[in-house]
């Protein structure tokens, strides 16, 4: 990983800045609160967002404004990559909005959450080393604030060891052997809820054998009791055929009674309809005797329907006239009525309601002359039209009264031409019911001659009803014995159903309870496995790894040292626990009881050498080019001022960025980047 830019805006001191990096060893140069640290701390927010308590918005976003982002540009595996992520102020709180990563010009949105695990992806940084505060990966190989690793150093020992595990992937052998000793408790709860599922195997398998011999005694039973079912079966089909030959007999009688009395019932109806013949031949004779007489007393005379028509037409016409003249008589009503208004209204007009003048008496008396003459006028109409209209009235009633003439005439006529149709229809209906009484006569004959016959057949199945009777008798009691034996074989089928069904189900638990077995078997072969050979090799293990590291870092640490102070009566190595121990003079001396400088040295030296064991031990991480140091000289001397320049020619990193106050640091860099504050506000200054 090589840094290229970063880009921060509204960052604490910062408003609006653009700083660019080598790819080679680099100096943030600067008196102290110019901003070297804030780049540093953007960096980090760049990358992996905001932390609690670590890495706060609330830190990092410029008093008064409510938006700030950093852009950071940089290079992984030949990928050109830029990641931007914004800060955003709601009432008392600051916190992460939306921002976007883009990889060799590809652009993906994305929340803090999405953008972390992006990171992660390109780094190859394993998702467990990143905790919520903070990312111990990045943290002990490529930016630790001074101090922070100076806690490290006089923090707690037994967090100390459980953080340097987790960095050198050590603490898994741990929770390794943490996770067997659950699961060798859940395989013996699992062990012990097998035992009891099977506590009762013999119990089943004796059950089994006592099944099996049930089910040979019933079938022997069964096997007995078939014989006397088949001899049933064949009397029972031999007296049914014996019935279904008596039943046909009866379907014959039967047949014979039905047509017997089918037979005489159609001689009673034969009579019945003779007599009813007689009945309506007189009826027909009297009918036709009355029509003969009406026939001669009514007049046949034909009125056309043009006649009846014309008559109607005139009368229409008539009407028309009607109402014209009772239209005119209203309309000249309506004019004499509006003359006589006109008269009327003015005898007391004095002024027109048009004009508004005054209107005369000589005015008034010409207009009621003429309106008076009209008045005559309209009168006169009005009498001529009432004259026509009673000479029409009386015309209309005249024609009407001969048109219901002219009707009645004509439906007399109809009336004539119905009693003469129905003349010859009562004529017709005599002759046939003449015909119809000679056939029937033919018909009775007939049925006298079948009725005899008939008989005559029917007393030879005197004895039929008697022989079905003791026939069905037989075979009723025959398909009982048959019903009592299948009955008990049903009974011995059904319990030796039942029996076999639950053979099976004690089949199937039997095998379950073997299987269980097999399954205890293994459980016991597994937990002996986990307890006896497979803790033990992971305590070896971790035992061997542990001893590895343990012994790359004490060299590591002692060698940096050693460039670092370069003094003779001074020397360092790691406990059991990788905490430092110093030795001045042969003795054992206490970490606080150090100079300032001689801390610096010891912690930087602690941090060289951690930074090189976790990436020779992770080897997949993309971030070995890549080391930041954060004032590595508090302290120093300006002897060991110079030992710094030794410290970058041996380290192995393409890009080194080191934050730092010390003027004399800049000759041993290749760039420098000068930063100064004016006014509260950080800028790069060349």
């Amino acid at each position: 990983m090589i840094l290229n830019k970063i880009r921060l805006e509204n960052i604490r001191s910062y408003l609006n800045e653009e700083i660019n990096f080598p790819s080679s060893s680099i100096l943030l140069s600067g008196d102290i609160g110019s901003g070297k640290s804030t780049i540093l701390q953007a960096i980090d927010f760049a990358l992996f967002g905001i932390r609690r308590p670590g890495l706060l918005g609330a830190t990092l976003l410029r008093n008064g404004k409510n938006n700030g982002s950093v852009e950071l540009h940089f290079e992984v595996d030949d990928k050109k990559i830029i990641i931007k992520r914004t800060l955003k102020r709601i009432a008392d709180t600051v916190t992460q909005d939306s921002g976007f990563i883009m990889i060799n010009d590809i652009k993906k949105e994305g929340t803090a959450l999405e953008l972390k695990e992006s990171i992660l992806k390109l780094l190859s940084y394993p998702k467990e080393l990143l905790t919520k505060t903070k990312s111990l990966i990045y943290t002990y190989t490529v930016y630790t604030p001074q101090e922070e690793m100076k806690a490290i150093l006089l923090g707690d020992r037994d967090s100390r060891i459980d953080t340097l595990r987790k960095v050198f992937g050590i603490d898994k052998y741990k929770r390794i052997k943490e996770n067997t000793k659950i699961i060798v408790t859940k395989i013996k709860e699992k062990k012990k809820e097998l035992t009891g599922k099977i506590s009762d195997l013999e119990d089943k398998r004796k059950e089994k054998q006592e099944r099996e011999l049930k089910i040979k005694e019933l079938t022997s039973s069964i096997d007995l009791i078939l014989p006397p079912i088949e001899k049933y079966k064949k009397q029972i089909l031999a007296e049914k055929e014996s019935i279904g030959k008596i039943e046909e007999e009866i379907s014959k009688l039967n047949q014979l009674k039905k047509e017997y009395e089918v037979n005489k019932l159609k001689l009673k109806y034969n009579d019945e309809q003779l007599q009813k013949n007689n009945n309506e031949l007189i009826e027909a004779d009297n009918k036709i005797k009355t029509l003969e007489l009406e026939l001669k007393e009514r007049n046949g005379i034909k009125i056309s329907e043009k006649d009846i028509e014309n008559k109607e037409n005139q009368i229409n016409l008539t009407e028309d006239n009607l109402k014209l003249i009772l239209a005119k008589i209203s309309e000249f009503k309506t004019k004499k009525s509006s003359s006589e208004n006109i008269k009327s209204s003015l005898a007391n007009l004095e002024t027109c309601p048009t004009c508004k003048q005054k209107v005369t008496q000589e005015y008034k008396y010409k207009i009621v002359a003429e309106e008076s003459n009209k008045i005559q006028g309209f009168s006169n109409e009005i009498s001529t039209l009432i004259r026509n209209q009673e000479e029409n009235e009386r015309r209309l009633g005249n024609l009407k009264s001969e048109l219901n003439k002219l009707r009645d005439l004509q439906n007399s006529y109809k009336v004539f031409l119905m009693k003469s149709d129905l003349l010859e229809e009562k004529n017709n209906s005599k002759k046939s019911v003449l015909e119809n009484k000679a056939k029937i006569k033919q018909e009775i004959n007939i049925s006298n001659t079948n009725k005899d016959t008939l008989l005559e057949n029917i007393k030879k199945y005197e004895n039929i009803e008697e022989d079905y009777k003791k026939s069905k008798l037989e075979l009723e009691e025959l398909q009982e014995k048959l019903k009592d034996v299948e009955i008990k074989k049903t009974s011995l089928d059904k319990e030796k159903e039942d029996t076999e069904e639950i053979l099976d189900k004690l089949q199937k638990e039997i095998e379950i309870k073997l299987s269980i077995k097999e399954d205890l078997n293994y459980l016991d072969q597994l937990q002996h496995w986990l307890e006896e050979f497979f803790v033990k090799l992971m305590s070896l293990i971790e035992k061997q790894i542990l001893l590895r590291v343990h012994m790359d870092f004490d060299t590591l640490f002692q060698k940096w040292f050693n460039i670092i102070m370069d003094v003779e009566i001074l020397n360092v190595k790691l406990d059991d626990e990788f905490t430092p121990v110093i030795i001045q003079n042969g003795h054992e001396i206490d970490y606080l009881s150090l100079s300032g400088g001689e801390k610096t040295s010891i912690a930087l030296a602690y941090r060289l050498a951690l930074n090189q064991v976790i990436n020779n031990l992770i080897t997949t991480i993309k971030t070995k080019d890549l080391l930041i140091l954060d004032e590595p000289t508090d302290g120093f001397s300006s002897e060991q001022l110079d030992r710094i320049k030794l410290v970058l020619d041996e380290l192995n990193s393409k890009q080194i960025i080191i934050v730092s106050h010390e003027n004399k640091v800049e000759s041993f860099v290749n760039e420098v980047i000068k930063l100064n504050k004016k006014e509260h506000v950080s800028q790069v200054t060349q």
